[in-house]
């Protein structure tokens, strides 16, 4: 799993303060490229679909977003995130939300669930006043300021994009690779690189 470090974080909200408006800004891996189309200006797609400006646009919903939420939040630029809905077959909160105990992330001793740490992060992004969507990105338009990040139901128009999309374990298809009868995933297969070594999971 990728995470930003807080250095990283702070960097990209340094770059964000002094020139807003300045940029793209990739995160993490991006698991599907977005299309690079140009969106449609005329008078009738502004009355279809609702219309955003912000200083600030984040495309995923996993700790790299939710940090850069956080910090541009408290830098007071208001910032829009798309946490998607079902992108790539996964709930908002990416790969966390498809795993039970998270105990290789400081601050929990005792380990926690990935549904319930995504569901915080996603409350302090709220708390600073990060508005968020639970609508999937389907295009978006970087030839020209501000870009344009646009779902099936508005478009935002933004001075500056974080993109923070995650990962996704690419597995392989034979015999015995699936889940349920006959299928040794997460029991002898996995795409998790300390699973498969002294994790408890595969231990003996």
């Amino acid at each position: 799993m990728c995470w930003i470090s807080m250095s990283q974080s702070r960097f990209i909200i340094k770059s964000l303060l002094s020139s807003v408006g300045g940029g793209f800004l990739l995160g993490s891996a991006l698991s599907t490229p977005p299309s690079f189309a140009t969106a449609s200006s005329s008078p009738s797609h502004s009355a279809e679909m609702g219309t955003h400006k912000t200083k600030v646009c984040i495309v995923g919903s996993g700790p790299a977003a939710h940090t850069a939420a956080i910090y541009a939040a408290r830098a007071e630029l208001k910032p829009l995130l798309f946490e998607g809905w079902m992108a790539n077959d996964i709930a908002p909160g990416g790969q966390l939300t498809t795993t039970t105990d998270v105990e290789n992330f400081p601050g929990f001793p005792e380990g926690i669930l990935g549904a319930e740490i995504v569901e915080k992060f996603r409350k302090q992004s709220e708390r600073f006043g990060t508005e968020i969507f639970t609508e999937t990105v389907n295009k978006v338009d970087f030839s020209s300021k501000p870009f344009k990040v646009i779902t099936d139901s508005r478009t935002v128009l933004a001075d500056s994009v974080i993109v923070s999309t995650g990962a996704v374990a690419k597995r392989l298809s034979f015999t015995g690779s699936g889940e349920g009868d006959g299928g040794f995933w997460n029991r002898g297969i996995s795409a998790c690189a300390v699973c498969d070594g002294a994790a408890p999971i595969f231990r003996n």
